[in-house]
Protein backbone atom coordinates (compact mmCIF):
# COMPACT_ATOMS: atom_id res chain seq x y z
CA UNK A 1 0.00 0.00 0.00
CA UNK A 2 2.82 2.38 0.88
CA UNK A 3 4.52 1.56 -2.41
CA UNK A 4 1.26 2.27 -4.30
CA UNK A 5 0.83 5.62 -2.61
CA UNK A 6 4.45 6.47 -3.31
CA UNK A 7 3.95 5.71 -6.98
CA UNK A 8 0.76 7.82 -7.05
CA UNK A 9 2.60 10.76 -5.48
CA UNK A 10 5.48 10.46 -7.95
CA UNK A 11 3.06 10.31 -10.85
CA UNK A 12 1.22 13.41 -9.58
CA UNK A 13 4.45 15.37 -9.22
CA UNK A 14 5.60 14.29 -12.67
CA UNK A 15 2.27 15.43 -14.11
CA UNK A 16 2.53 18.83 -12.47
CA UNK A 17 6.09 19.30 -13.73
CA UNK A 18 4.97 18.43 -17.27
CA UNK A 19 1.99 20.80 -17.06
CA UNK A 20 4.11 23.73 -15.88
CA UNK A 21 6.74 23.09 -18.55
CA UNK A 22 4.12 23.18 -21.32
CA UNK A 23 2.56 26.56 -20.34
CA UNK A 24 3.14 28.94 -23.28
CA UNK A 25 5.73 31.66 -22.69
CA UNK A 26 3.30 34.46 -23.50
CA UNK A 27 0.91 33.24 -20.78
CA UNK A 28 3.58 33.53 -18.13
CA UNK A 29 3.94 36.73 -16.14
CA UNK A 30 6.49 39.08 -17.71
CA UNK A 31 8.29 41.81 -15.82
CA UNK A 32 6.70 45.29 -15.99
CA UNK A 33 7.93 47.71 -18.67
CA UNK A 34 9.68 50.64 -16.99
CA UNK A 35 10.88 54.10 -18.05
CA UNK A 36 14.46 52.87 -17.75
CA UNK A 37 13.76 50.15 -20.31
CA UNK A 38 11.77 52.44 -22.60
CA UNK A 39 14.38 55.20 -22.83
CA UNK A 40 16.92 53.28 -24.97
CA UNK A 41 14.07 51.80 -27.01
CA UNK A 42 12.72 55.29 -27.85
CA UNK A 43 16.22 56.59 -28.62
CA UNK A 44 16.75 53.73 -31.05
CA UNK A 45 13.39 54.26 -32.73
CA UNK A 46 14.05 57.98 -33.35
CA UNK A 47 17.78 57.80 -34.03
CA UNK A 48 18.70 59.68 -30.84
CA UNK A 49 21.96 59.47 -28.94
CA UNK A 50 22.13 56.69 -26.33
CA UNK A 51 22.47 59.22 -23.50
CA UNK A 52 19.43 61.28 -24.57
CA UNK A 53 16.59 61.23 -22.05
CA UNK A 54 13.07 61.21 -23.52
CA UNK A 55 10.49 63.17 -21.55
CA UNK A 56 7.49 61.07 -20.49
CA UNK A 57 4.17 62.93 -20.59
CA UNK A 58 2.34 59.72 -19.76
CA UNK A 59 3.17 56.12 -18.91
CA UNK A 60 0.14 53.97 -18.15
CA UNK A 61 -0.50 50.26 -18.37
CA UNK A 62 -3.28 47.99 -19.64
CA UNK A 63 -3.54 44.33 -20.58
CA UNK A 64 -4.92 44.62 -24.14
CA UNK A 65 -4.10 41.01 -25.09
CA UNK A 66 -5.74 39.55 -21.98
CA UNK A 67 -2.74 37.33 -21.23
CA UNK A 68 -2.06 38.73 -17.76
CA UNK A 69 0.73 41.03 -18.98
CA UNK A 70 0.18 44.77 -19.18
CA UNK A 71 1.37 46.73 -22.23
CA UNK A 72 2.82 50.21 -21.70
CA UNK A 73 0.84 53.19 -23.04
CA UNK A 74 3.51 55.77 -23.83
CA UNK A 75 3.17 59.48 -24.65
CA UNK A 76 6.64 61.03 -24.70
CA UNK A 77 8.96 63.51 -26.39
CA UNK A 78 12.07 62.21 -28.09
CA UNK A 79 15.19 64.13 -29.12
CA UNK A 80 13.46 64.88 -32.44
CA UNK A 81 10.36 66.62 -31.10
CA UNK A 82 11.69 70.17 -30.61
CA UNK A 83 8.96 72.42 -29.17
CA UNK A 84 6.08 70.75 -31.00
CA UNK A 85 5.06 68.51 -28.09
CA UNK A 86 5.12 64.72 -27.73
CA UNK A 87 6.07 62.75 -30.84
CA UNK A 88 5.82 59.32 -29.24
CA UNK A 89 2.28 57.91 -29.06
CA UNK A 90 2.80 54.17 -28.70
CA UNK A 91 1.59 50.99 -27.09
CA UNK A 92 4.63 48.88 -26.21
CA UNK A 93 4.62 45.21 -25.25
CA UNK A 94 7.00 42.27 -25.33
CA UNK A 95 7.62 39.72 -28.05
CA UNK A 96 8.16 36.00 -27.44
CA UNK A 97 11.78 36.62 -26.47
CA UNK A 98 10.84 39.32 -23.96
CA UNK A 99 12.19 42.22 -26.06
CA UNK A 100 10.16 45.43 -26.37
CA UNK A 101 7.97 45.71 -29.45
CA UNK A 102 5.39 48.26 -30.55
CA UNK A 103 1.75 47.29 -31.05
CA UNK A 104 1.26 49.64 -33.99
CA UNK A 105 -1.90 51.63 -34.50
CA UNK A 106 -3.56 51.44 -37.92
CA UNK A 107 -3.31 54.34 -40.34
CA UNK A 108 -6.47 56.42 -40.65
CA UNK A 109 -7.64 58.11 -43.85
CA UNK A 110 -6.36 61.70 -44.11
CA UNK A 111 -9.92 63.01 -44.34
CA UNK A 112 -10.32 62.20 -40.62
CA UNK A 113 -8.00 65.10 -39.82
CA UNK A 114 -9.73 67.78 -41.92
CA UNK A 115 -11.30 69.32 -38.80
CA UNK A 116 -7.87 70.02 -37.27
CA UNK A 117 -5.61 73.01 -37.82
CA UNK A 118 -2.14 74.21 -36.89
CA UNK A 119 -0.09 72.36 -34.29
CA UNK A 120 -1.92 69.15 -33.42
CA UNK A 121 -1.17 66.72 -30.62
CA UNK A 122 -2.88 63.74 -29.09
CA UNK A 123 -3.19 61.83 -25.82
CA UNK A 124 -3.74 58.10 -25.27
CA UNK A 125 -6.11 56.71 -22.63
CA UNK A 126 -8.10 53.53 -22.06
CA UNK A 127 -11.89 53.50 -21.77
CA UNK A 128 -14.03 50.35 -21.61
CA UNK A 129 -11.15 48.26 -22.92
CA UNK A 130 -10.60 50.52 -25.94
CA UNK A 131 -7.50 52.58 -26.62
CA UNK A 132 -8.69 56.18 -27.07
CA UNK A 133 -6.62 58.77 -28.94
CA UNK A 134 -7.89 62.29 -28.23
CA UNK A 135 -6.55 65.04 -30.48
CA UNK A 136 -6.15 68.75 -29.78
CA UNK A 137 -4.89 71.69 -31.85
CA UNK A 138 -5.57 74.56 -29.40
CA UNK A 139 -5.98 74.49 -25.63
CA UNK A 140 -9.12 76.66 -25.86
CA UNK A 141 -10.92 74.36 -28.28
CA UNK A 142 -12.97 71.24 -27.63
CA UNK A 143 -11.44 68.01 -28.94
CA UNK A 144 -11.85 68.12 -32.73
CA UNK A 145 -11.04 64.43 -33.22
CA UNK A 146 -11.28 61.26 -31.13
CA UNK A 147 -10.24 57.87 -32.54
CA UNK A 148 -10.96 54.64 -30.65
CA UNK A 149 -8.98 51.43 -31.31
CA UNK A 150 -9.84 47.85 -30.35
CA UNK A 151 -7.42 44.94 -30.02
CA UNK A 152 -8.86 42.21 -32.26
CA UNK A 153 -6.59 39.41 -31.06
CA UNK A 154 -3.79 40.09 -33.50
CA UNK A 155 -3.58 43.87 -33.88
CA UNK A 156 -5.31 47.17 -33.19
CA UNK A 157 -8.18 48.12 -35.48
CA UNK A 158 -10.20 51.34 -35.67
CA UNK A 159 -13.40 50.98 -33.64
CA UNK A 160 -14.81 54.49 -34.20
CA UNK A 161 -13.92 58.00 -35.37
CA UNK A 162 -15.60 61.02 -33.79
CA UNK A 163 -14.87 64.53 -35.09
CA UNK A 164 -16.41 67.98 -35.13
CA UNK A 165 -18.58 68.91 -38.08
CA UNK A 166 -19.00 72.14 -40.01
CA UNK A 167 -21.00 74.81 -38.21
CA UNK A 168 -23.12 77.59 -39.68
CA UNK A 169 -21.21 80.77 -40.49
CA UNK A 170 -21.91 84.03 -42.30
CA UNK A 171 -20.15 82.65 -45.40
CA UNK A 172 -20.28 79.41 -47.38
CA UNK A 173 -17.85 76.99 -45.74
CA UNK A 174 -17.70 74.97 -48.96
CA UNK A 175 -15.98 78.02 -50.47
CA UNK A 176 -13.67 78.77 -47.52
CA UNK A 177 -10.76 80.66 -49.07
CA UNK A 178 -8.08 80.07 -46.43
CA UNK A 179 -7.20 78.07 -43.32
CA UNK A 180 -8.59 80.75 -41.00
CA UNK A 181 -12.04 80.49 -42.59
CA UNK A 182 -11.85 76.69 -42.50
CA UNK A 183 -10.96 76.79 -38.79
CA UNK A 184 -13.90 79.11 -38.08
CA UNK A 185 -16.22 76.69 -39.90
CA UNK A 186 -15.06 73.79 -37.69
CA UNK A 187 -15.08 75.62 -34.34
CA UNK A 188 -18.51 76.09 -32.77
CA UNK A 189 -17.66 79.18 -30.71
CA UNK A 190 -15.96 81.01 -33.58
CA UNK A 191 -18.70 80.07 -36.04
CA UNK A 192 -21.27 81.56 -33.66
CA UNK A 193 -19.28 84.80 -33.37
CA UNK A 194 -18.97 84.97 -37.14
CA UNK A 195 -22.77 84.67 -37.54
CA UNK A 196 -23.30 87.34 -34.88
CA UNK A 197 -20.87 89.71 -36.60
CA UNK A 198 -22.49 89.04 -39.97
CA UNK A 199 -25.94 89.92 -38.62
CA UNK A 200 -24.73 93.16 -37.03
CA UNK A 201 -22.80 94.12 -40.16
CA UNK A 202 -25.91 93.63 -42.32
CA UNK A 203 -27.98 95.68 -39.90
CA UNK A 204 -25.53 98.61 -39.95
CA UNK A 205 -25.15 98.31 -43.72
CA UNK A 206 -28.92 98.44 -44.25
CA UNK A 207 -29.25 101.56 -42.10
CA UNK A 208 -26.40 103.39 -43.88
CA UNK A 209 -26.45 105.79 -46.80
CA UNK A 210 -24.96 104.87 -50.17
CA UNK A 211 -21.65 106.58 -49.45
CA UNK A 212 -21.53 105.10 -45.95
CA UNK A 213 -22.09 101.62 -47.39
CA UNK A 214 -19.10 101.98 -49.71
CA UNK A 215 -16.89 102.99 -46.79
CA UNK A 216 -18.28 100.25 -44.53
CA UNK A 217 -17.74 97.55 -47.15
CA UNK A 218 -14.12 98.64 -47.63
CA UNK A 219 -13.59 98.78 -43.87
CA UNK A 220 -14.96 95.27 -43.39
CA UNK A 221 -12.71 93.89 -46.12
CA UNK A 222 -9.71 95.44 -44.39
CA UNK A 223 -10.79 93.92 -41.09
CA UNK A 224 -11.08 90.46 -42.66
CA UNK A 225 -7.63 90.77 -44.22
CA UNK A 226 -6.20 91.84 -40.87
CA UNK A 227 -7.95 88.94 -39.13
CA UNK A 228 -6.29 86.44 -41.45
CA UNK A 229 -2.83 87.93 -40.89
CA UNK A 230 -3.01 88.59 -37.15
CA UNK A 231 -4.36 85.23 -35.95
CA UNK A 232 -2.02 82.66 -37.45
CA UNK A 233 -3.37 79.12 -37.21
CA UNK A 234 -0.66 77.67 -35.01
CA UNK A 235 -0.92 78.29 -31.27
CA UNK A 236 -3.60 80.16 -29.30
CA UNK A 237 -5.46 80.99 -32.50
CA UNK A 238 -8.92 80.41 -30.98
CA UNK A 239 -8.37 83.08 -28.32
CA UNK A 240 -6.90 85.48 -30.88
CA UNK A 241 -9.87 85.12 -33.25
CA UNK A 242 -12.35 85.33 -30.38
CA UNK A 243 -10.88 88.62 -29.20
CA UNK A 244 -10.86 90.14 -32.69
CA UNK A 245 -14.48 89.14 -33.31
CA UNK A 246 -15.66 90.44 -29.94
CA UNK A 247 -14.00 93.81 -30.51
CA UNK A 248 -15.46 94.12 -34.00
CA UNK A 249 -18.94 93.13 -32.79
CA UNK A 250 -18.75 95.69 -30.00
CA UNK A 251 -17.63 98.40 -32.42
CA UNK A 252 -20.41 97.76 -34.93
CA UNK A 253 -23.00 97.37 -32.17
CA UNK A 254 -22.27 100.91 -31.00
CA UNK A 255 -22.80 102.20 -34.53
CA UNK A 256 -25.98 100.19 -34.83
CA UNK A 257 -27.40 101.78 -31.71
CA UNK A 258 -26.40 105.32 -32.65
CA UNK A 259 -27.35 105.20 -36.32
CA UNK A 260 -30.95 105.90 -37.42
CA UNK A 261 -32.46 103.84 -40.20
CA UNK A 262 -31.69 105.37 -43.59
CA UNK A 263 -34.39 105.70 -46.22
CA UNK A 264 -33.34 105.84 -49.87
Amino acid sequence: MKEFRRRQTCALIAGLVWLISTVPLQAQKAKPITEEELRPWINEQFGCEPNDKPYFWKLDYYDFKGDGNEEAIVVASSCATGTAGPDVHSVVGRDASGALTELKLPEVDKSAYDSMFGNRNSDLTVNDGLLVETFADDVQRESPLIIRYKWNGNEFAVASIQKTGVYKTSFDCAKAANETEQAICHTKELAGLDVQLGDIYKSVFTRSSTSERVALRSEQREWLAGRNKECLIYKSWVGCLRELYQKRIEELSKRQGAQPAHRE
